[in-house]
């Protein structure tokens, strides 16, 4: 297992997670800086725009981040650990949700202290530990469920994805 293309595949994990939730606020302060400039208020639409970029690039480092140490800690796991897939996908859970918790404070900041997308951002936390214990095995290699985590040299050979 090499620590290098564990962290890759991590990273790859971490902003297939992040693109749902960037995506998301991407559009939806775009439409509030249109909105805001349609009424004749330049000045909110300015803030609506800084307020976006400020989500979807806080959301993608907190994504990469979130992948880079959860395949830095699995691939850093002994192999008593990453052998079992409860184990794994407990480790793989824990760090991925403690790492998302920092998206709450993005989300914060970007809706000026919102506490409805704050309160969901921080309901979302279990469901990130999830998607993250579920790729786990393909994080550290022992599996190949999930072809888009690997390279192309790794690929299984009788997978959909190993031909594009």
């Amino acid at each position: 297992m090499n620590v290098a293309q564990v962290v890759r595949r991590g990273v790859r994990l971490g902003v297939r997670i992040a693109v749902g939730p960037a995506g998301f606020f991407g559009v939806l302060w775009l439409v509030h800086a249109i909105a805001w400039l349609f009424t004749g208020m330049r000045g909110d639409a300015l803030m609506g725009i800084l307020r976006g970029v400020v989500a979807v690039g806080g959301t993608m480092a907190v994504g990469v981040l979130l992948g880079a140490a959860t395949g830095g800690a699995l691939a850093l796991a002994p192999d008593r650990l990453t052998a079992r897939a409860p184990l794994r996908g407990l480790l793989a859970g824990a760090v991925a949700s403690a790492l998302f918790l920092p998206e709450a404070v993005v989300v914060a900041f970007a809706t000026d202290l919102g506490y409805l997308p704050t309160l969901l951002t921080l309901l979302a936390t279990p469901i990130v530990g999830a998607v993250a214990a579920a790729h786990s095995g393909d994080l550290v290699g022992r599996t190949r469920h999930h072809p888009w985590l690997w390279d192309r040299a790794y690929r299984r050979v009788d997978s959909p994805a190993a031909s594009t």
